[in-house]
Parts: structure tokens; sequence; C-alpha cells
């Protein structure tokens, strides 16, 4: 059986959110693949709680132990080499899979994003020409956040938007057609901002209180903004170019995005924002370790993202285009002479991972 959506998790916990998102779509009949990956800290009582959500629900929940990774990647030795344990970014592991049960929509959500917008996939847009507010602004960088109302009225940003670019921006909108390929859902409750955030607001913390979107905006080919792997959405034929980074610390998802909108911008497609909302009831971190897995992101974010705007891309799919970018960022990163060896470093983790994508579909 071929679902046409998948719904892809990672977790340390017994998953029971997805029990809504289960209710969900049966209501709204549609399909649906649940694709929850374990960790050595999962508890072991998950494997039966998917089974018993896949004999309630009536739809298929594939549960992957760390036994069944191991065997699971062993088709895939530079992938199973390159993944640590302990890690979010296991969920390359769930994505595959889903690609592989040749889903048309897979949507990743995060094990504390609870379901708020019914109709959770239907939702999710993708794939179909239509018309949209694209969104640009005289800074050209978006910051999507400012469709949610926090309850203090702060200004606040998304995870990974360069912390030189926070500034009052002017949006400038057209309506215009195109064919989504992303669609990145807002969060209410503990949005996702970065550990400075958290850190300079520890006494009252920032808090989402209300979406105030009209309708999903996409963002315009000269504007850049990031979007995470939390609540989000994605075509399957762009999962060839969308690999989660082990080796960046929290800019995992951040720089995947961006190297996605940068295809995208190629290719003539578009990545939109807003609906369906999710509310994340945050599992604890430690701020103090989760800027430390910022930091190198923080810093080289508009570096990284001049670099991939100046490479030209020639290809006509998303697989070829980051098969393409595969090649070609690393010789763009090595040319700049404003990046320190321990910067480089830190890229080659990306750059090397992103080749390790590229093997792994050429295997399919």
């Amino acid at each position: 059986m071929s679902e046409k959506n998948a719904i892809v998790t990672t977790t340390i916990y017994v998953p029971k959110l997805l029990d809504a998102y289960a209710a969900d779509a049966k209501k709204f009949k549609h399909d649906v693949l649940f694709v929850v990956v374990g960790d050595k800290k999962t508890p072991a009582e998950t494997a039966g709680y998917c089974a018993k959500l896949q004999a309630t629900s009536g739809f298929r929940v594939e549960y992957f132990s760390v036994e069944r990774q191991e065997e699971y990647l062993l088709r895939f030795p530079a992938l199973k080499a390159h993944l640590p344990y302990n890690s979010i970014q296991r969920r390359n592991v769930g994505i595959l899979f889903a690609y592989q049960a040749g889903c048309e929509r897979i949507a990743t959500i995060d094990d504390d994003n609870f379901l708020v917008t019914k109709n959770y996939l239907g939702s999710h847009v993708l794939g179909k020409k239509r018309e949209y507010p694209f969104v640009r602004s005289n800074t050209g960088w978006v910051n999507v956040c400012q469709l949610l109302k926090e309850k203090r009225g702060r200004r606040f940003y998304h995870r990974g938007f360069p912390v030189e670019m926070r500034r009052a921006e002017k949006w400038n909108t057209k309506k215009q057609t195109g064919r989504a390929v992303v669609n990145a859902g807002l969060w209410l409750g503990d949005p996702d901002v970065d550990a400075m955030e958290r850190l300079y607001h520890f006494a009252e913390p920032t808090e989402a209180v209300t979406y105030t979107g009209k309708e999903n905006i996409a963002i315009s080919k000269d504007a850049w903004t990031p979007f995470n792997s939390q609540n989000t959405a994605f075509l399957r034929e762009v999962i060839p170019a969308y690999f989660l980074s082990p080796l960046i610390g929290r800019y995992d998802d951040i720089w995947a995005a961006y190297i996605l909108k940068h295809i995208t911008n190629t290719l003539g497609d578009c990545i939109t924002f807003g609906a369906p909302v999710v509310r994340q009831e945050r599992n604890p971190h430690n701020y103090w370790r989760d800027l430390d897995n910022e930091r190198y992101g923080h810093a080289l974010t508009m570096r990284f993202v001049e670099t991939l705007a100046s490479i030209p891309l020639t290809s006509k799919d998303y697989q070829a285009c980051f098969a393409e970018l595969a090649k070609k960022l690393p010789k763009a990163l090595e040319a700049r002479t404003d990046i320190k060896d321990d910067e480089r470093a830190f890229l080659k983790g990306l750059t090397d991972g992103m080749k390790v994508w590229v093997e792994t579909f050429a295997k399919l």
C-alpha cells in the first residue's frame, strides 16, 4: 500500500500526541502513514503504543527502534556512519523511509507539536499552482514571525534568522501564481526562537498567543527567510534536496531550508508559511547548551546565504540541483577569504553530509 501522506516524527518519549493527528486524518478522510523514529533514550513502551495506534486508527504506523534503524541503514552505509544516535537528525531516517514508501506529501513534526488547526493534512497545500500573496521586504529578509502575536507585544524572530538582519522591515506584498513545494506551518505557545532570545527573556518567556494570518504567504524569489523541520510539509520531489546535517548543531534544518530556497528560486517554485498551526509545549532544554550549538550558525549564516546565492544551478529537478550544489558549494566556500579555519571545519560537516545524501538517493 502506498499512502499519499506521511507524518514523520522523532521522539524520546511515548508520542501520544499522535492520537489527535490520527483522529483528525480519519475525520477529514486522509490516508496517512505515520513514521516514528526512536533513539537510545526512547522508552520501550513506544513500540507498544505505535502498534496500538495502528490497530485503533486503521493507519499504518511504522516504528523505527534503534535495532530496526541499524537493519534499515545497512543498504546506506555512508548515511549509517554519518548519523549519530541521541540526535534529532535521526529524522532523516523517517523522511527517507516515507519517500521510499511513495508518499506524495511528507510532513515532519516534533513530539511536542500539539494539534490546533483542524484538517491538518488538508491545510498543508502543496503541488498545485495557485494564487498567493508573495512577500518581499526592504531588507531582503522576511520575518514570518510577524504573523504571530506575542503575549507582550514583542517583536521576535524565527530561529536561524540572521542577527545582522533583525531590524524593522517593511513588507511589500503582491498576488502572484506559484506552486508551493514546502509549506511551513507556524506555532502558538512556545515559538521556535533561538537560545539568545530564550536567555534574554528567561524570566518572561516569549509566548505566541494568536496566529494573525488570513491566508498563507509565499516568499518572493528575491527574499530570504528560514523554516524549520517541525510542522512542515514537503512535496515528495524535494526530499532528495533536503538533508538535516547532524554536524552543524541547531542549524541543521535552518541551512537545509536556505539550500532548498535557493533551489526553488532556480526551478521557479515557492515556499509558503502560515497554516496549519500547532501549539508547541516545548520539551526541557539546556539553553546554554543550545546557545553553544547555535554559535557558529549565528556567525556564519549571512556568509553562507551569500555564497549560496552566488552559485548558479543549471539542473532541472531537485535531486540533480542538490547534487550540483553538493559539488559547487564546497569550492565556493573555500574561495572565501573571510572564513576562519574553525569555521571551515564546521562548514565541512555540512558539505560532507550533502554528499552522503546524494549518494543515498543514487542508490534508490
